[in-house]
């Protein structure tokens, strides 16, 4: 929230503590999953459950649920990117306490702050009311004072999971989508994950809602959180270490064929304009090969030429992107996995919610490493992941040299306020204090106090 909205008292409400994982307020009844006591009534609920993954978070209908609170789970998960990319407020990791708050109890979700207030009545609801109403028209105010006044030194991006957003992501001045997790589009529905069909008609139908905006479209990233029942893929001790991303798809040729396949063709068909991106690489090898696979299909196809680049997510990717630059043609660094990695912080695991940060020194320090090297020869490197659509972290983001980022459509207006309010001398000021000190409690204290955020 920004300064000009009064910091939230209530006196007589029962507080859960969790940690937020997409930011926004909001004031509704709770509702459970599986819901208890028979059905709950319509309209806007809080949806409190263990844990959600992303195919349950995905077939959320929006009209009923509007924001949702787990007692397990991780801030970084692929349920709450998922939510982020459909822009509803999450609060996980919040105790098992949350899961005795009775059905249809007036509750406040505070995605900033990562709590979940409950029991509201009289002053205290009247109060979290009034919060949520002047939220809600600061974010107004922000999403139609146009893209034209002051300079954002970075492009801006969107990530949508439907076509229908196509014209929110317009609407917010995003310069075409930013990354298209393409996994997301068929949660659910894993028996189309190799029917070349489907892939081209939901490819289709998105390219075609925003049109001529460019499209990042990363191939499938299974693996880890994002598990696909209806593909029988074996368990592993360690998903995150395992056989996903690129990894599956070099396996799998079953899988990774049809979406090349449809990706070449929307570009054929309607000029899609696609860049191809690849996940979960470690080796420069690795990328080789998907990009001769990618080529061929395009010769096969007579389909136009696609740029071909990697997320930077694996720490051997990071130390030798030097490597890399001589053969892709741009690069994204996926920051939630990346941080996963560097400090050895698991995503989901929800005692150590609290100790994730994705500003810690080492994710400071290899994001810059990249950025500069990849500037160092020409490779444009943009960032997606939650830092990029806080305003605090585009603003570190933007100041280690990321020349793009990847924000959900509704934290489009706070990012670029955000990133309005920087210029050469405070954007080095912050650089220098990501570099030596780093850290999200520092980091936060600084940029909100040197920008007045």
């Amino acid at each position: 929230m920004t300064a000009s909205n009064p910091p939230l008292v209530l006196g007589g409400s029962t507080v859960h503590h969790g940690v937020g994982g997409t930011r926004g307020f909001v004031v509704a009844p709770v509702r459970h999953l599986p819901t208890r006591g028979g059905p709950s009534t319509s309209g806007p609920h809080i949806l409190i459950a263990h844990d959600l993954t992303p195919a349950d978070t995905a077939a959320l209908d929006l009209d009923e649920i509007v924001a949702f609170c787990t007692s397990a789970g991780g801030p970084t998960s692929h349920a709450v990117q998922v939510a982020y990319s459909l822009g509803i407020p999450t609060v996980v990791a919040a105790g098992e306490s949350v899961l005795t708050i009775p059905e249809g109890e007036v509750c406040a979700l505070d995605g900033d702050t990562g709590a979940l207030y409950a029991g509201l009545a009289g002053s205290d609801l009247y109060a979290a009311t009034a919060y949520q109403d002047r939220a809600l028209a600061q974010a107004h105010a922000r999403s139609t004072a146009g893209t034209a006044a002051g300079t954002v030194p970075v492009t801006l991006t969107g990530t949508i999971m439907r076509a229908s957003q196509a014209a929110e992501l317009h609407a917010a001045g995003a310069h075409g989508i930013g990354l298209l997790a393409t996994e997301l589009l068929f949660l659910g529905q894993e028996q189309n994950l190799t029917d070349e069909e489907q892939h081209y008609q939901i490819y289709r139908a998105i390219a075609r809602a925003v049109g001529d905006a460019p499209i990042t479209l990363r191939t499938l990233d299974i693996g880890g959180d994002k598990d696909m029942p209806g593909l029988n893929l074996p368990c592993e001790d360690n998903p995150f270490l395992g056989v996903r991303g690129l990894r599956l798809s070099l396996r799998r040729r079953d899988l990774f064929l049809p979406q090349l396949r449809a990706a070449y063709r929307a570009a054929r068909d309607d000029g899609a304009r696609f860049r191809l991106m690849f996940p979960m690489v470690t080796d420069v090898e690795e990328f080789i090969q998907a990009a001769q696979t990618a080529r061929e299909v395009q010769a096969e196809l007579a389909a136009p030429d696609l740029p071909l680049g990697v997320m930077v997510e694996v720490p051997a990717c990071a130390l030798a992107v030097d490597r890399f630059v001589e053969h892709v043609d741009f690069l994204s660094i996926g920051l939630n996995d990346l941080t996963q990695y560097l400090t050895a912080t698991s995503r989901t695991n929800p005692a150590l919610a609290r100790d994730i940060d994705p500003l810690h020194v080492a994710v400071t320090r290899t994001v810059q490493s990249v950025a500069t090297i990849a500037a160092a020869n020409g490779v444009a490197v943009s960032a997606c992941g939650g830092l990029a659509g806080d305003p605090v972290g585009a603003v570190v983001l933007a100041s280690l040299g990321v020349t793009a980022l990847t924000v959900a459509v509704p934290h489009l207006p706070d990012v670029r306020d955000a990133l309005r309010r920087t210029d050469e001398a405070s954007l080095r000021t912050i650089c220098n204090h990501a570099l030596e000190t780093g850290g999200s409690r520092h980091l936060r204290g600084l940029v909100t106090k040197l920008l007045d955020l």
